[in-house]
């Protein structure tokens, strides 16, 4: 258990448990199960650094910070995998000239494009956001996110002879699935439920998430002929934002 949860940890983020032990392609299988575990990890991080921010900061700063703070703790590599795939789907004609663009390391104006507006409406969510929602937010965003990624890989075929996404896509059992998805939103319901108006919010956000999450799968299969690890990268922060979109709106008025 703890083996599979420090290999997602190591995968997922920039934080380094161990460097002694080599990982093998089993091993990243297991540990999908942990995900929304490293979700909630990050999500108590930025929570921690938006309180200690604003004894320093006003909102309007201290969330530039907090979207920087996110982008390092996870290395940016779903930001990169959002990049890489609005580049091929917007840059190709048919599925080999978008796999072979979305391969190319150079940054095309549609992941350009792309990276600006998620910033922008995360950052734009955020400043409208206050006190325990805004906690509630950092908090179960980056769950979901996670666990968007695992309903992506869950019996997919992999869009590519080979790749890093190989080891997870297609490798994740039901039973794996099932204890994630009810440990997720147990914890997101323990974090958003205060009141009768945000039992809504935590049936409605796992419910958009999955809906999302199923769309954008079905399009990247019929444009790729499968699941690739950017395609996944960006449907976790697509949820992400999401996330925090819903929550402004659900909220809204209060």
């Amino acid at each position: 258990m703890i083996k599979n949860f420090i290999t997602a940890l190591q995968f997922l983020t920039i934080f380094t448990v161990t460097r002694k032990r080599n990982v093998e392609e089993g091993d990243l299988a297991k540990s999908m199960v942990y995900f929304p575990f490293v979700g909630f990890l990050i999500g108590f991080i930025l929570v921690h650094a938006d309180r200690g921010l604003l004894w320093l900061l006003p909102d309007a700063i201290s969330n530039i910070f907090l979207l920087i703070i996110s982008v390092v703790i996870t290395r940016a590599i779903h930001i990169d995998g959002l990049a890489d795939t609005l580049d091929g789907l917007m840059g190709g004609s048919d599925r080999e000239s978008r796999l072979r663009i979305m391969k190319d390391s150079r940054l095309g104006t549609a992941g350009a494009l792309g990276i600006f507006f998620l910033f922008l409406v995360k950052y734009v969510s955020l400043n409208s956001l206050f006190n325990d929602h805004k906690a509630a937010a950092l908090l179960t965003a980056p769950v979901f996110g996670r666990w968007s990624q695992m309903l992506m890989m869950f019996k997919a075929n992999y869009g590519r002879a080979e790749g890093m996404g190989k080891a997870f896509v297609g490798h994740l059992r039901s039973g794996g699935l099932a204890a994630a998805s009810i440990v997720c939103l147990g914890l997101s319901a323990w974090v958003i439920i205060d009141d009768a108006r945000t039992v809504f919010l935590a049936l409605g956000i796992p419910c958009a998430i999955a809906l999302f999450t199923l769309l954008w799968r079905w399009y990247i299969v019929r444009k790729l002929g499968g699941i690739t690890g950017d395609a996944v990268g960006a449907v976790s922060e697509l949820s992400e934002t999401l996330t925090l979109l819903l929550f402004v709106s659900l909220l809204s008025g209060r």
